[in-house]
C-alpha cells in the first residue's frame, strides 16, 4: 500500500493513511516490513459489490517472490475482474486439499459467527434450513450428502439441485426464496472471511434471477375474515385482529410485552431485538386494536399486567410460543372442514407432537391461507384506503420502498384503480346528435345512432352509395 497522508488518533499519535492497491499480508509483521517478511501476499478487491479476497500463492499455484511481482499479478487480476473474465486469466486453481473444512463445519461457523453474532431474531430458522441443506443426498468422492463435501468443492449446481428437490416436494415459492437468500449470504460471507477465493453463488446466476419469480399474493375473500373470527378461540381472535390492524408478523405479536404498549399515546413499540430487520418500529393503535388491548389489560384478579407480561400471552401473562395449531384449526373450520389431529412420535423416539392427518393436511393446502397472509392483507388494505406507499412501508418495517411495492404488488393495485375509473367512464351516458337530414342534402327520416360504448371514438357519418339495386352502405 502507498502512503497518501496522515491522521491523528484520539491519543494524539500520528499514523499514516495508505492507499489500498489490492495487496495485503495477514501476519503480525508491521506494514513497513511486508515487502521483506516471508509471509504470503493476499489479494483484496471489491468490484460491483462483490469482494474478492484470496491468497495469491494459492490462486496461482506457485510462490510470489517479491512485492513487485505481486503487484503485477494483482493488477492483472483486477483488470480481468473489471472485464468479467476472471476465469480466463492464466490461473491454476489448486485442487481441494484434504484439510479443507467441510460444508457442515462451515455451516456451524456461519450460524455462530454470522446469524447469532448479529443477534438475528430468526437464527433458529437458519439452523433448520441448513440442516435440510446439509442432509441433501449426493454422490461425490465417497460423500453421501452435501454437508460432507469440502467447502472449496461446493458449486452452484449443487445448490440448484437442492432447489429442484424442494420443488419436487411441493414446497412453496416463499420457502425457495428463503433458501436462496441464505445461500447467497453464505456465499458472500465465505469470500469476505477468506474461507473461499470466489463465491459459489454469483449475483448474475439464474438462481438469483429466479428468486422473485413467484411471489405470494393471497388475499382474504369477502366474508372470510368473519368466518375466521367465528371459528377461532378468543386468544387467536385477538391475534388475528392485531395482525390486520398493525401489519405485524406473528412472532412480533407473540413477543409483544405491556412495557411496549402506550395506551395514552396510542402507540406500540416493536423493539429491534424482536423484529426481523433488527430495527425499532412504532405502530399507531387503531380504535379496533385499542378495544382489544383494553379487553386483555387485566389479569384474572382484576389487576393490570406488569410491564414484562405478554400482551397476547396466556391468562397469567406468560408467553405463548406458537399459534400454529390454533390457526390451522380455525382455517379448516372456517371453510367447512373438521380438522383431525394425530399424535406423531419424533424420530428419536422421545416425545412427539400433534399433527393434522393426511386428509386435513390436503384440505389445508387447498385453502392455502397462512397467518402471514394477514400481514399482506393489512398492508394491501392500507394502500387501497389511500395511504401513501412510504407510510405503508413504515408500518410493514421494510428496508426500502421497492421491497414494499413488490410485497404488496402495487402495480396490480394501480391497474385495479384504472379499471374502476374506466368502468365509471363507460357507464356514464354520452349523448350523440341524431342525423335529421339526408346526407346527400335532401330530407329524410331521422336516424339515431346508439353507441353501446360511449368511451369509443364517435362514429363517422356514412355515405350512401348512388341508386342501385344494391342497398348496402359504403364507408
Amino acid at each position: 500500500m502507498n502512503v497518501k497522508g496522515t491522521r491523528t488518533l484520539s491519543n494524539g499519535q500520528t499514523v499514516d493513511v495508505h492507499v489500498n492497491t489490492g495487496l495485503r499480508k495477514i501476519c503480525a509483521c508491521p506494514r513497513r516490513a511486508w515487502p521483506k517478511c516471508p509471509h504470503s501476499w493476499h489479494f483484496s478487491y471489491h468490484w460491483k459489490g462483490i469482494p474478492y479476497r484470496f491468497s495469491l500463492e494459492r490462486h496461482l499455484g506457485r510462490v510470489v517472490s517479491s512485492k513487485t511481482e505481486a503487484q503485477q499479478v494483482a493488477d492483472g487480476i483486477k483488470a480481468s475482474i473489471r472485464k468479467g473474465r476472471l476465469h480466463e486469466t492464466n490461473v491454476v486453481t489448486p485442487s481441494v486439499q484434504s484439510g479443507d473444512i467441510t460444508f457442515d463445519t462451515f455451516g456451524e461457523i456461519f450460524i455462530e459467527r454470522f446469524s447469532k453474532a448479529r443477534e438475528k431474531v430468526s437464527w433458529d430458522d437458519d439452523v433448520s434450513m441448513l440442516r435440510q441443506l446439509m442432509a441433501f443426498p449426493i454422490r461425490w468422492n465417497g460423500a453421501t450428502r452435501l454437508g460432507e463435501k469440502p467447502l472449496g468443492a461446493i458449486v452452484e449446481d449443487d445448490l440448484e439441485a437442492f432447489l429442484r428437490h424442494l420443488h419436487s416436494l411441493g414446497r412453496s415459492i416463499a420457502t425457495r426464496n428463503h433458501y436462496v437468500q441464505i445461500m447467497r449470504t453464505m456465499s458472500r460471507w465465505s469470500v469476505k472471511k477468506g474461507y473461499r477465493t470466489l463465491p459459489f453463488v454469483l449475483d448474475d446466476s439464474d438462481m438469483i434471477r429466479r428468486k422473485k419469480a413467484g411471489k405470494r399474493n393471497r388475499r382474504l375473500e369477502p366474508g372470510e375474515e368473519e368466518r375466521l373470527l367465528a371459528a377461532a378461540n378468543p386468544p387467536l381472535q385477538r391475534l388475528i385482529i392485531a395482525a390486520l390492524e398493525t401489519c405485524c408478523r406473528n412472532d412480533e405479536l407473540l413477543s409483544l410485552q405491556w412495557r411496549d404498549v402506550s395506551l395514552g399515546r396510542r402507540e406500540v413499540m416493536l423493539r429491534a431485538t424482536k423484529t426481523k430487520t433488527s430495527t425499532d418500529r412504532v405502530i399507531p393503535i387503531s380504535d379496533r386494536l385499542q378495544a382489544v388491548f383494553e379487553l386483555v389489560r387485566h389479569d384474572p384478579a382484576g389487576q393490570p399486567f406488569g410491564p414484562l407480561g405478554y400482551v397476547f400471552g396466556d391468562e397469567l401473562g406468560g408467553r405463548i410460543r406458537s399459534s400454529k395449531r390454533a390457526w390451522q384449526t380455525a382455517v379448516l373450520k372456517a371453510h367447512g372442514h373438521t380438522p383431525v389431529w394425530v399424535w406423531k412420535k419424533n424420530r428419536q423416539g422421545s416425545g412427539g407432537s400433534g399433527r393434522l392427518d393426511r386428509q386435513s393436511q390436503a384440505a389445508y393446502r387447498i385453502i392455502d391461507l397462512h397467518f402471514h397472509d394477514l400481514r399482506h392483507e393489512a398492508g394491501s388494505r392500507l394502500l387501497e384506503a389511500g395511504w401513501p406507499l412510504h407510510k405503508v412501508q413504515q408500518m410493514l418495517g421494510h428496508a426500502n420502498l421497492q421491497q414494499t411495492s413488490t410485497y404488496l404488488n402495487a402495480t396490480l393495485r394501480g391497474m385495479h384503480r384504472s379499471m374502476r375509473t374506466f368502468e365509471r367512464t363507460r357507464t356514464r351516458p354520452t349523448p350523440i346528435e341524431p342525423l335529421t337530414s339526408d346526407p346527400r342534402g335532401g330530407s329524410g327520416n331521422s336516424l339515431q345512432v346508439l353507441a353501446s360504448n360511449p368511451a369509443c371514438a364517435p362514429l363517422i357519418s356514412c355515405k350512401v352509395s348512388p341508386d342501385s339495386d344494391d342497398k348496402s352502405l359504403m364507408h
